[in-house]
């Protein structure tokens, strides 16, 4: 606890320094940010191995009591010369490539925008959940992606909705599974003040692709899908998602893997409701629930040549932060304040947001320490 406080203090003042620092006319804000985010580094590894040695310390006195003997003093061991050339040319090296890393950063090269996805079509309550005139609505907001919900039907068909039950929106005690798609076409769904009917997958995809607007489908399943409802989906949507670069993603592992088996054109993210380890998949991404969301795991995806998007994301703190881990999309039922947040982030930070940035992509001392 105590190392924890005083890493944030020294964080904190670095901040603050840098902050001030850049009120002053240039090149010292430049100057000033390479000199701060290098002595960041620096205390960072200090205190990484002040935590460690009085880590294992501890373990070490709790399990194995040390036994000081004075009969043979420790002697030091003398490095040779070729061993101090090598370590100085080794730090050169490293510290170089550091150096030239802090530049890209500081200059803004290293940064990505993450895509915009409005959560199942809806933009701060403005329609009824995965309905076209909902979509009709957030398309003027222009967002990247629109994320939708698909089930089957009980006569094999596709229906836009995301509960397997029908009776929060509809009134209806009923699955999807119970009722043909013409009888789910029948019915209205309410939310947020706004009343819709129920559309077909057909229907929503082609407003979609008509208005120029991308999708990122959830697959939804249950017990009561039938074994072939995925090659159904292959044979008649694939061609369109490809030519209008829609993308799919499934909490279903088993759908993930069909589809990259079966489709492998196909863009497939996994659905992941809490990040406990980093998966070996065949998936293109990974679609993780944002409170537990790392940078380590983010480094890891992109490590593997993998994308990944954080769901779901309301406020701007949470915006920030997501921004901040380097995700390459964001899923929010709050689009204008994502886009908002974003704005702000592209109208080029000062160097002492970007080193707050930095800061909050650090890994606690904790998880620094498990590590090793």
């Amino acid at each position: 606890m105590f190392l924890t406080l005083v890493s944030y203090a020294g964080y904190g003042v670095s901040f603050i320094v840098q902050a001030i620092i850049d009120l002053l006319p240039q090149p010292f804000p430049a100057v000033g940010a390479m000199i701060t985010l290098t002595s960041i580094q620096f205390f960072s590894q200090l205190m990484l191995a002040w935590a460690t040695v009085l880590y294992f310390s501890i373990l070490v006195q709790k399990f194995y009591p040390l036994v000081i003997s004075g009969e043979r003093p420790l002697q030091m061991i003398r490095p040779s010369l070729w061993t101090r050339i090598a370590a100085i040319i080794l730090c050169i090296f490293f510290g170089g490539s550091q150096l030239f890393n802090n530049v890209l950063y500081l200059a803004g090269l290293k940064d990505s925008i993450p895509l915009t996805i409005s959560h199942r079509g809806v933009d701060n309550g403005n329609g009824v959940q995965n309905t076209i005139p909902a979509m009709a609505a957030t398309i003027k907001e222009k967002p990247d992606y629109i994320e939708m919900d698909v089930q089957e039907t009980k006569d094999h068909q596709f229906v836009v909705f995301h509960d397997e039950n029908l009776k929060n929106l509809t009134g209806k005690d009923k699955t999807t599974h119970d009722l043909t798609l013409s009888e789910l076409q029948s019915l209205q769904a309410v939310e947020n003040g706004h009343i819709a009917p129920i559309a077909s997958f057909d229907d929503y995809l082609a407003f979609a692709n008509e208005h120029q607007q991308k999708l990122l489908i959830e697959i939804k399943t249950t017990s009561a899908d039938s074994k072939q409802m995925i090659d159904r989906f292959i044979k008649k949507y694939q061609q369109t998602i490809l030519t209008h670069q829609h993308r799919i993603h499934s909490l279903d592992y088993d759908v993930v893997t069909e589809l990259k088996q079966k489709a492998p054109k196909l863009y497939v993210s996994y659905v992941l409701p809490y990040n406990l380890v980093f998966p070996q998949t065949s998936a293109d991404a990974y679609t993780m629930e944002e409170t537990t969301l790392t940078g380590d795991f983010v480094q890891q995806a992109h490590q593997a040549g993998k994308d990944v998007y954080a769901w779901t994301v309301n406020d701007a703190d949470s915006m920030d932060r997501m921004v901040s881990l380097n995700v390459n999309g964001i899923v929010t039922d709050d689009l204008k304040t994502l886009q908002k947040q974003i704005e702000i982030y592209k109208e080029n930070p000062s160097y002492a947001k970007r080193l707050d940035i930095y800061i909050n992509r650090l890994p606690s001392l904790d998880e620094r320490i498990s590590e090793q």
